[in-house]
């Protein structure tokens, strides 16, 4: 008869794509036991921190250790509970918890009740877990109208708490070109959540590619992510929108395109553009925390917010050998990101605690 697996409380504040993965990562190694902090409307979050709590009383003494996706509101009961029990406790830091970005309103540290719990949370944890060293501190340049350092120990100036970064991975057998697909020249994709909302256009970069395409007649650009019925307003006529689609559909859609673009203000460790890269698209990343060196010599940057600045990058692009650079877009996640390398770092590390 095997012996019981040791068990590990999982905390996420949504059941997306790599909060999948690391609970199956995790579940290789430990019994998980699992909750969301998912209030569908803003009054419900005392009623969902309820449930966590009850849920905390449950299980924290038959607990070896607790993880959390993120910091923030959903994350300071566990950390609270785990220090008090003397239960390691991790805090993957994914990227909206390491920033602070006034001009638009986002970031945990931000919003002063939020950014209380993000640092108190850190501060319980045993050890947090950044996707990438650029959310620890990164020097930033590519907007003037916020913070000229990002990171959470910029915003938590006096956090003892130690980290160590595992970057996110992915799996290169099925992000893989599709041998189907005919791949467009000068085209151009981003995929973007919210894409109605103003907010959400200008934090990804959304309002620069429509202004780009604009000035770009001869290239085509798609956006993956609209509402039903959705246009902008006086939306150019090479811009395409297409609604949000399943992973398994999205491979098909990078495949056509040449060239992905993610321009946001602030990112973690991007999972579209990694995806979109061993599809054999060619990155064009805005000059923010991980993307740069994500892309390497593999792609084009933005250093600037500037509409004028990207139109010359694109056209840059659109000269260059889109068919090489893809190619070594794909090797690079593939060599420097497999999914196999997250599954070793992450459970050696949770080992550690």
């Amino acid at each position: 008869m095997s012996a019981r697996r040791p068990v590990l409380l999982y905390f996420y504040p949504g059941l997306s794509s790599f909060v999948v993965k690391d609970l199956q990562i995790m579940e290789k190694a430990y019994e998980v036991r699992h909750i969301g902090f998912l209030p569908a409307k803003k009054w419900q979050t005392p009623l969902v921190c309820l449930r966590q709590f009850f849920f905390l009383l449950r299980h924290i003494w038959t607990a070896g250790k607790l993880v959390c996706m993120f910091a923030g509101y959903h994350s300071w009961f566990p950390a609270l509970f785990g220090k008090i029990a003397q239960k390691p406790i991790l805090i993957v830091a994914g990227g909206t918890d390491c920033v602070s970005f006034p001009s638009i309103g986002y970031g945990c540290f931000a919003k002063p009740i939020l950014g209380k719990f993000t640092r108190w949370s850190y501060q319980l944890a045993s050890h947090i877990a950044p996707v990438h060293e650029k959310l620890v501190w990164q020097d930033y340049t590519y907007q003037p109208d916020d913070f000229p350092h990002q990171g959470f120990r910029f915003h938590c100036p006096s956090l003892k708490t130690p980290h160590t970064v595992v970057f996110n991975g992915y799996d290169a057998s099925f992000w893989r070109p599709d041998a189907t697909v005919q791949r467009q020249p000068n085209s151009f994709l981003t995929v973007c959540a919210g894409l109605h909302m103003r907010f959400t256009q200008r934090l990804k970069g959304v309002d620069l590619i429509l202004e780009a395409a604009r000035q770009l007649p001869e290239a085509s650009f798609t956006i993956v992510g609209a509402p039903a019925g959705f246009a902008f307003p006086d939306q150019p006529a090479n811009v395409k929108l297409l609604p949000k689609m399943p992973l398994a559909d999205l491979k098909a859609v990078y495949s056509a395109h040449t060239f992905y673009m993610q321009l946001s203000m602030s990112e973690g460790f991007p999972n579209a553009l990694s995806e979109s890269m061993l599809c054999g698209c060619v990155p064009v990343v805005s000059n923010v925390s991980s993307m740069p060196e994500i892309v390497g010599d593999a792609g084009f940057v933005l250093e600037k917010r500037d509409s004028n600045l990207l139109v010359k990058v694109l056209q840059k692009a659109m000269a260059s050998d889109a068919s090489t650079l893809g190619n070594m877009a794909r090797e690079k996640i593939s060599n420097q990101y497999p999914e196999a390398r997250r599954e070793q770092e992450l459970l050696q590390l949770l080992q550690r605690l």
